[in-house]
């Protein structure tokens, strides 16, 4: 098998390898719902392979110039998270081939060296998305340039030959009293364009130059200061969880859920009524076996007396107070309410209440019935002109004490 060949299937393996590790760790962090979302949203695997060249000592052609016998095999795997839509920071992995010529010195001699080997670098980086930094952030952009800058640590394993004598000088010897360095601190610099074919797929394109701050990666030193190795890649990128705003939310809401209530939880949940004490403590109804539990008929509505004035005092049998509006349709369904609910909102509470008995007993009797219907907390509470009041007896402790989300 050739060398391009096994570089390629070492790359592949390891990229099946990142995005299969990738997936678990979503799967994973999804079962953990005590956790926020943030965290986990906006990150990208890429895969970028291509092709390297090298600049250096041994090294006197230019990009294209190279093109023909001077390129070795390159990628790069990395990861990545978005903390704003115009800049990300990640982890980078990479490797290149090495290869160049050389057919002159740089005071004009005639030379025929060749360079060999393998480098691979890794270390951190920030990614930075123009379009987003200077035109804003649009969701449905598909275009986009890119640049990025990181820094790490190089390694490498070069030998450099001399076609005229045959000598090879590899990394690592010693020459005179000098040791040639295997690896030292790299800056990699890179610029590309995005192409967003899907909400999770993307394509890219780019170029990265990685200056290596020694002068040892070609083992000769003949003018440059620094080496470097330049990749060309064509990669994929495959996004985990995008879009903005999207963890925040859903944990917003979660934390709303916590001190609230909206209609579609309380359909799903049995509501836990509130208890209100300025009412009346009622004495505990009667045991009555479910079997045999008689379904209260509907009753007439009351007419008020001819003697009873708008201000004066009725009876009401409270069944639910929360901190946000529940649908009056679905209590009545819920618990085949013998009254329609009447809907109170007054002091940051919504209160639910049924019935309407100019006499207090008579409220009593019927909070006893709707107890039996499963509403276990049902009791009487008076009001006057459409608000609340208190009964004439109060608890010490006040509703602002006690009063508690239910979901």
């Amino acid at each position: 098998m050739s060398d391009y060949r096994k570089h390629i299937v070492r790359w592949g393996f390891f990229l099946f390898l990142l995005l299969k590790a990738g997936g678990l760790f979503l799967q994973a962090q999804e079962l953990n719902t005590s956790s926020g979302y943030a965290f986990k949203d906006n990150w990208a695997l890429q895969f970028q392979p291509g092709f390297s060249q090298f600049y250096g000592d041994a090294s006197n052609h230019n990009y294209f110039q190279k093109l023909s016998g001077e390129i070795d095999f390159a990628a790069e795997l990395s990861a990545r998270k978005m903390l704003i839509p115009a800049l990300g920071a990640g982890i980078f992995f990479s490797y290149a081939g090495l290869k160049s010529l050389k057919d002159k010195k740089s005071d004009g001699t005639t030379v025929n060296f060749s360079l060999g080997g393998n480098y691979y670098d890794a270390g951190l980086f920030l990614y930075v998305n123009f379009n987003h930094l200077f035109a804003g952030y649009k969701p449905d952009r598909r275009f986009s340039v890119y640049g990025t800058l990181g820094a790490g640590w190089a390694f490498w394993d070069s030998w450099l030959t001399d076609g005229i004598t045959g000598i090879i000088l590899k990394s690592g010897t010693t020459v005179g009293g000098y040791t040639y360095k295997t690896n030292a601190f790299v800056v990699p610099v890179g610029l590309g364009l995005n192409w967003r074919i899907s909400n999770r797929w993307a394509v890219n394109i780019g170029g990265t130059l990685r200056t290596v701050l020694n002068d040892d990666v070609d083992v000769w030193h003949d003018g440059f200061k620094y080496d470097q190795v330049f990749t060309t890649q064509i990669g994929i990128t495959y996004h985990i969880r995008p879009g903005w705003g999207a963890g925040t939310s859903r944990k917003k809401k979660t934390k709303q859920n916590e001190v609230c209530c909206n209609e579609n939880q309380y359909q799903d949940k049995t509501p836990i009524p509130i208890y209100d004490y300025d009412a009346v403590p009622l004495t505990a109804p009667p045991v009555v076996k479910p079997a045999t539990t008689p379904v209260p008929t509907k009753p007439k509505p009351s007419v008020p007396s001819k003697k009873t004035s708008t201000s004066s005092t009725v009876y009401r049998i409270q069944i639910l107070a929360v901190t946000q509006p529940v649908a009056v349709s679905t209590l009545e369904k819920r618990y085949h309410l013998p009254f329609t609910p009447i809907e109170h909102h007054e002091n940051g509470l919504y209160r639910y209440t049924v019935g309407n008995f100019s006499r207090y007993a008579e409220a009593v009797a019927w909070a006893q019935k709707i107890r039996a219907l499963g509403i276990h907390d049902a009791f009487v509470v008076a009001y006057r002109n459409g608000h609340r009041i208190s009964l004439p007896v109060k608890s010490k402790k006040t509703e602002s004490q006690k009063v508690t989300p239910i979901f």
